[in-house]
């Protein structure tokens, strides 16, 4: 299967991943939409009027429901099946209006993106609760009955694109969160695996050490519930988000249900696809880094090398009987840019990740050779495409995180760079004397990069659109990660003046000024071509200038005395 998820209260992609002709011919067999299925039902069989007629809630919910109509007719009549992905539990305001006290429980939602006004925390093992979630489910196959099923998130609930629905995700944290995923799966279970015939893709996702990441926990929910043909567990291969410097999720290959991994194939962390970073191989075989034991949490090695009987990839699981596909995820995580001009790296990370998922008796690099067949590349080219990418693969890593001491695996994601998110691992950096190490580790992330540029200039493709693609890409990741060996030396020398206010003037002078032409070199290379994918900005998580690393070099500038430029 494949998802495509939308960025919260933007436009939809256009991605061909959204053609359900394109998805079967790719022999994908069911398509993970989003078109918030649960918010384009009216609950009148619930009760009569509970949604007031001819009101603004209705109406959009009426339109929403024709416009996933026409959608699931093409799905239809292209023979692909259709789970949409679902935000559990949100009801229309108006609902809420009628029920709310009996619904809503203690706590607040987490994960909502900016949309807490609208957050409301269902309780779960609310009788009113369960009911209307009964009528809900009735409602979407009343509504819906050609879709196959769900595809549930609760570890976060986006109202962005719903503006007539509360919400959010109803389980408690910690040990109480036990007893409302029991209560959900086994009601979910009944309405939709057992009395509707339909299948229910239930994604562990969540945030701290609960279901997701936690085997414990997993086992607690998962043993209370029986397994189903229809009911499969979705889970993200890491122990975490999908992150470099991250063990294998420990939860993958146990209990008795059915499983599915989730993969990413552009990486909101990594750079959306604006550069090659190739990650199928690390999905199937294991990261080069899980041959060592990593801490779940700080992101750090151990000093100890891993077990070697545990698994450092899905392939590893092949033999446990419970692994039952992979859905990935050709678009979306995240917010915001880079926004990408073409989609050949993303095509390259879904197709190798699908492609063994139909057929694990083949090798990763007998997959990666058929797609590059595909772009027309054989012989000593595709022996270079090859070379290329699987460079990426440590020149991200080498180059955004380090290998000396704690990771802030967030302080660089989507198209932004939070200085003041990383002032911890900094400091531990400089406390353990590993600058030097860290420093030369981004030297040798560029030199990495700078190799990946010349390869793709040696690389000819029969598509004229391909071959730019791939050499602006991979320019734009060669800038991209100098300027990050360069944001890497500035925090550093930041710290170092925080903490013994004094600084090393003339290498600032030097970084600050190969920085301000590393920018200078990334704009007119977008400029340039129609290809290039939006660049990067300055500014921390979602456009603050507080704690970005755009204020952090300021600073630095202003007390080097070096003229400001605005990136």
């Amino acid at each position: 299967m494949d998802m495509v998820h939308n960025n919260p209260g933007e436009e939809p992609y256009k991605t061909k991943y959204n053609d359900p002709l394109f998805m079967k011919a790719n022999g994908f067999n069911g398509m993970v939409t989003h078109w918030f299925v649960n918010c384009a039902i009216t609950y009148d069989d619930y009760q009569k009027g509970l949604l007031p007629l001819g009101g603004q809630e209705r109406k959009w919910i009426t339109a929403k429901a024709a416009e996933i109509d026409r959608k699931l007719q093409a799905c239809k009549k292209a023979g692909i099946q259709v789970y949409p992905f679902t935000d559990f539990i949100v009801f229309p305001k108006s609902v809420w209006d009628r029920f709310g006290k009996e619904i809503r429980g203690p706590g607040t939602v987490e994960g909502t993106g900016g949309m807490a006004e609208r957050s409301a925390k269902p309780d779960m093992q609310s009788r009113r609760t369960q009911e209307l979630l009964r009528a809900q489910i009735d409602g979407i196959f009343k509504r819906f009955p050609d879709l196959g099923g769900l595809t549930l998130r609760f570890g976060e609930t986006y109202l962005q694109d719903t503006p007539y629905h509360m919400g959010g995700g109803p389980i408690r944290n910690g040990k109480e969160g036990i007893d409302d995923q029991i209560t959900m799966l086994n009601l979910l279970r009944e309405e939709v695996c057992e009395k509707r015939n339909k299948k229910l893709f239930y994604r562990t996702w969540d945030f701290g050490y609960n279901f997701h990441t936690n085997p414990e926990y997993y086992l607690a929910v998962t043993n209370q519930v029986k397994p189903h043909p229809n009911l499969i567990f979705v889970i993200k291969y890491q122990q975490d988000d999908f992150h470099r410097m991250t063990p294998f999720n420990p939860t993958i290959g146990i209990g008795n249900h059915q499983q599915i991994v989730e993969a990413q194939s552009r990486m909101e962390a990594y750079g959306k696809g604006a550069h090659p970073y190739y990650t199928a191989k690390g999905v199937i075989d294991g990261w080069p880094e899980t041959k060592y034991e990593i801490a779940f949490g700080s992101h750090k090695f151990t000093g100890r090398e891993n077990d070697r009987s545990k698994p450092r990839g899905i392939r590893d699981m092949l033999g446990n009987g419970l692994l039952s596909g992979v859905l990935t995820w050709s678009n979306g995580g995240g917010w915001d840019g880079p926004y990408t001009k073409s989609e050949i790296w993303t095509d390259l990370n879904t197709y190798v990740v699908s492609q063994w998922a139909l057929h694990p008796d083949k090798t990763e690099e007998a997959i990666f050779n058929e797609f590059s067949e595909k772009l027309g590349l054989r012989g000593y080219q595709a022996d270079l495409f090859r070379q290329l990418n699987l460079l990426t693969i440590e020149g991200v890593r080498k180059g955004q995180l380090n290998s000396y001491a704690s990771n802030q695996v967030w302080w660089s994601r989507d198209q932004y760079f939070s200085a003041k998110a990383n002032e911890e691992v900094i400091a531990e950096i400089i406390e353990k004397h590993k600058e030097p190490e860290v420093l030369w580790e981004k030297s040798e992330a560029s030199a990495i990069w700078r190799q990946i540029e010349s390869l793709s200039n040696q690389i000819t493709f029969p598509n004229a659109e391909n071959q730019e693609a791939v050499r602006v890409s991979c320019t734009y990741g060669r800038i991209k990660f100098e300027v990050i060996e360069e944001m890497w030396r500035l925090m550093l020398e930041a710290h170092k003046l925080k903490a013994k206010g004094k600084m090393d003037n003339d290498a600032i002078h030097r970084s600050i000024k190969h920085y301000d032409s590393l920018w200078a070199e990334w704009k007119n290379l977008k400029s340039k071509s129609k290809y290039c994918a939006t660049l990067y900005t300055d500014l921390a998580f979602r456009n603050q200038r507080k704690g970005s690393i755009g204020e952090l070099v300021d600073k630095l500038r202003k007390l080097s005395q070096l003229p400001f430029r605005h990136q």
